[in-house]
Formats: C-alpha cells, structure tokens, sequence
C-alpha cells in the first residue's frame, strides 16, 4: 500500500486520509511509521486526528477493518498523540479563557443540532433564528451569550436594548436585524438593518452602521465591508451563493451534516453560483455534480469528498 502524501487540504483532510488509510485490513509498518511521523511534525496534526476520531465515533456500523484499525491506532502512539493535542489545546485555552470566566452563571439555553435551524421568541418584540450546531443562553431579560454557532436577531425595540456577548466582547443593538457568527478568530458581526455597537473587550466601543458587517476580536473591530442580503436566507433553509469557489461552498455546506465533506485540491477553485437546499445537503450536492465536472465519492462511511469526474 502507497505511503499518504500531504494533502493540499489541510490537516483535517490530511487526518482522513490517514484514517482511511490506516482502516485498511491489511497496513504495512512503513504506513504505520509514516502516520506517527506526520502525527508529530506538528500540533494541528494532533487536533486534527483527535477531530476525525470524534466524527467516527458518532458513526454507528463502523465495519470490521475500522474497529481493527483503532486497536492498531492505540498501540501505535495514543500516549504521544495525546500529549501533543494537549499542548495545542492549552495553547488555544491561553488565548480565550478569562480569570471571571464568561460563561458562569448561565440561564435558560436555546440550540440547535447539526442540521437543525430554528426559531425563537424572546423578549417581547425579539426573535431569533439560530443556525446549524448553535447555542444561546440567557443571563438577563434582554442579556444573551453566544456560546457557539450562528445567530440571527429581529427586534422591533424596546426601552432596553437587546446584548448579545461572546468571549471576545459584546454586540448591543436595538430595532433591526443582525446576525453574529462565531469564528476562531473572533465574532463575525453583520447589520443587516439599523446600527449597532460593538464592544471589544479590551479596546473602546465602535458603531457598525446599517449594511455594514465586522470582525470582532478582543482587541478590535476589523470592517468586513458590506452585507451580502442574500446571506441571512439560512433561516430560510437556503444557501444563496454567487461567484463562491467550490471550496468555500463546501465547507458552508459541511456545517451542515454530520461527518466531514471535502472536496479536492483540483477542484477547489471552481466558482459556483445558485441557491442551495440545507436541510437536504445530499440534493445540494447531487445538483454541483450535475453543474460541475465534479462527482461525488463516499471515502468512508463519515467522509465525503468532492473529486474530479
């Protein structure tokens, strides 16, 4: 069996391509060596290992060869995989956790699961869409943290402005729409209607004007540029794209299914226009394939990748 090259993906299609690998019934020791070399080479490699080993584990029916190619994992360097994982979410751990920790004291909480998109009234006069793997939970009446995910406010206003808090800082609005996005490197943040304040947890306030989104980080406020309107039609259950690379399409609609969707190297720079189902994310890429020199191919039972036709 052919030893794994770096992927041009990133170390989570370098991780499932290992995996994939390594569930073989039959692995020579020079694969097995190689996989323990990559594991090292560098901390995003442990992440993203401990990563598809978490996506497996959600997949009931895994054949024969994956239960053997487990076993065989754990003898190979548990031991040294973890630590090398533990490295690099201690550093992450550095960046965002605070001594008055964010999250304590927390209220009645609102989510979603993978897949899932719902809506749901809050203060009078504010409703709120959550997207896909999200979670809201309440501190105050008009007080709310974003602890993970994608949410969209409606509100009509009130004597209170609504707060919407992340571990990078805060969002305060009154009438209008917004939506905030949790990323890894801050808080996307799009006024969709009326203006907001943003406020950085260790730089002063600033005002998001109407049609404008941001970045917000504990230290800053970096402009995005404009809104795209067609954006927020995810709380309609549609992914409205125009001009996006295959690859950027992908991910958004990965965030939608369990497991991991991929696509090529190859085929990653093709641009895609059109509207998209999410809660169908089998129709989504059954019509990229109709449109596209592309097919779509079952790695594992977890894994789907996006290959030339």
């Amino acid at each position: 069996m052919s030893l794994l090259t770096p992927s041009q993906g990133g170390p989570l299609e370098e991780a499932a391509n290992w995996f994939a690998e390594l569930a073989a019934d039959e692995v020579d020791p020079a694969t097995e060596r190689a996989w323990e070399r990559w594991l090292q080479a560098d901390s995003r490699h442990a992440v993203a290992w401990a990563r598809v080993e978490e996506i497996s584990a959600r997949f009931s029916g895994l054949p024969p060869s994956g239960r053997m190619a487990l076993a065989r994992r754990e003898s190979l360097g548990r031991r040294r995989a973890l630590k090398v994982l533990g490295l690099a979410l201690g550093g992450l751990a550095l960046g965002w956790t605070r001594p008055d920790d964010w999250r304590l004291g927390q209220g009645p909480a609102l989510s979603t699961a993978v897949g899932e998109i719902r809506a749901f009234d809050l203060a009078a006069g504010v409703r709120v869409w959550l997207n896909t793997d999200s979670q809201l939970v309440q501190a105050t009446a008009n007080h709310w943290r974003l602890l993970r995910g994608e949410a969209l406010f409606e509100s009509r206003g009130g004597s209170a402005p609504t707060v919407l808090e992340a571990t990078v800082g805060r969002v305060r609005f009154g009438a209008g729409c917004c939506a905030v996005r949790a990323r890894d490197d801050g808080l996307e943040v799009a006024a969709y209607s009326g203006a907001l304040q943003l406020l950085p947890r260790q730089a002063r306030p600033e005002t998001l004007a109407e049609g404008r989104q941001a970045l917000l980080t504990p230290t800053a406020v970096q402009p995005l540029g404009r809104v795209d309107p067609g954006r927020q039609l995810w709380r309609q259950g549609r992914l409205v794209v125009d001009d996006w690379s295959l690859a950027a399409l992908v991910a958004e609609l990965g965030r939608y299914r369990p497991g991991l969707l991929t696509c090529t190297a190859t085929v990653a720079p093709l641009r895609v226009v059109g509207s998209y189902p999410l809660m169908d994310t089998d129709r989504a890429l059954a019509a990229l394939a109709d449109s596209l020199p592309v097919r779509v191919e079952r790695r594992l039972p977890w894994w789907v990748q996006i290959v030339p036709a």
